[in-house]
């Protein structure tokens, strides 16, 4: 059997301050021991990485690739490269853009296309809207949950009504799996746009506010605890929600969330500054807001964070503020970006793996991954701590290269990522 062995690495996990030796033999870590502890198996390629770090492979529960339908703005192929890249070796998709995710024979469909392509372990979720209504056990053993748009957003494929959602909510919950919700109310953000759209990006916090992830949060958490619904509510921008999640949970419910970097690295007053390429759903807002975000990261309360990448065209992100769509890409730096806010200091370096890696694979049942430990899936990247590195977004493998990172110096970067036990993304030259 080939193998790899990682020599002198530090597991961040365990000991920043020990050194330890990894093998890898097939698709598991087989041995894990002291630094110069393991022998080196006749067949296995040795990596000395002289203290690098080896850290488990990041899962990124919220990712939008286009595929099928939309592939010019991003595809499978290009999509898993730069996750591999950006040190995710297993990511979660939600279709936002035709032919949605509504049947079983659209899931199947779109895992036989999809599967193919990728060089990263993938998953994908049910979308929620009229025409999955009656369908959603039956691709209960195919996806990974079931995402929600309670607010307008990417793909116009919002679900409105107490009656449908409480008919969504309930299918759901019969499945066992979670409900994945994007928490906006249409018609406060319906509101808000017609107050505050045509200041452009110095209002878009006021025109897609946080009162309107407020309200939907509060009517996901009425109607997930009236109909025994497993609740996690995606990319939380404001304070306010997150109250709301930290109740919830102190009374026991089950109920989880994640956020994303941008709402960790920027405020509106960015928005503001940069325009287009910070526009995203929900918006990004106040300083108060990250602040209140970084620490419900620290406590708990927010369990993942995610990258929600949205790829557009150059061209479509460059059109006047009130125009351009939302979404932000993500996938090539996502590990530098999530490492670099523990470097900074406003994180944990455990935390940040814990959110990144450890809390996604117990939420989502990957019980073999999340850990660099004995046993587990051989999903591993290597990084030098010490390496600094500046975004630039024309070097991704994404297909949307255009980025409000750019110029940003950050560490964390990978040099050589495994997806069970096999090579998938080499910057170093032991690969």
């Amino acid at each position: 059997m080939t193998g790899r062995l990682f020599r002198e690495v530090v597991l961040p996990e365990r000991d920043p301050a020990e050194r330890f030796d990894v093998l890898v033999e097939g698709r598991e870590i087989a041995r894990v021991g002291p630094g110069g502890s393991l022998a080196v198996p006749a067949s296995a390629t040795v990596v000395e990485a002289d203290g690098r770090w080896l850290l488990p492979g990041f899962i990124d529960d919220h990712v939008h690739l286009r595929e099928p339908g939309l592939e010019r703005k991003e595809g499978y192929a290009t999509g898993t490269r730069a996750a591999a890249a950006g040190g995710i070796t297993t990511l979660l998709e939600i279709q936002n853009n035709p032919p949605l995710m509504v049947d079983r024979a659209a899931v199947e469909a779109k895992l036989a296309q999809v599967r193919p392509l990728s060089v990263v372990n993938i998953g994908v979720y049910g979308s929620l809207v009229r025409e999955s209504l009656g369908h959603a056990s039956e691709m209960a053993d195919l996806v990974h949950g079931y995402k929600l748009f309670m607010g307008p957003s990417t793909g116009g494929i919002d679900v409105s009504g107490d009656e449908v959602l409480r008919s969504m909510f309930r299918e759901v919950a019969a499945t066992g799996h979670w409900l994945f919700v994007h928490a906006e109310d249409g018609d406060l953000i319906a509101q808000g746009i017609a107050r505050h759209g045509p200041d452009g990006a110095r209002a878009f916090h006021l025109a897609r506010s946080a009162a309107a992830e407020i309200k939907a949060t509060e009517d996901a958490l009425r109607l997930a605890h009236d109909e025994g619904t497993r609740l996690h509510v995606f990319h939380l921008s404001s304070g306010g929600a997150l109250e709301l999640i930290r109740d919830a949970r102190g009374a026991g419910r089950p109920v989880t969330c994640g956020t994303c970097p941008h709402y960790l690295y920027f405020t509106h007053e960015d928005t503001a500054r940069v325009g287009p390429l910070l526009k995203v759903n929900p918006s990004i807002k106040t300083a108060g807001d990250r602040e209140a975000l970084l620490a419900g990261l620290r406590d708990g309360t927010v369990d993942c964070l995610s990258s929600d990448h949205a790829p557009h065209t150059a061209e479509e992100k460059a059109r006047e503020f009130p125009l351009a769509p939302s979404g932000i890409p993500c996938l090539d730096i996502f590990m530098p970006l999530c490492l670099t806010l523990a470097e900074r200091g406003a994180l944990p370096l455990t935390t940040v793996l814990d959110r990144a890696a450890r809390t996604p694979a117990a939420l989502h049942g990957f019980e073999r991954k999340g850990s660099v430990a004995e046993g587990f899936d051989a999903d591993l990247v290597l990084v030098d701590p010490r390496e600094r590195r500046v975004v630039r977004g024309a070097e991704h493998f994404s297909k949307a290269r255009q980025t409000p990172y750019e110029g940003a110096e950050l560490i964390g970067w990978p040099q050589l990522t495994v997806v069970g036990g096999e090579v998938v993304f080499a910057r170093s030259p032991e690969a």
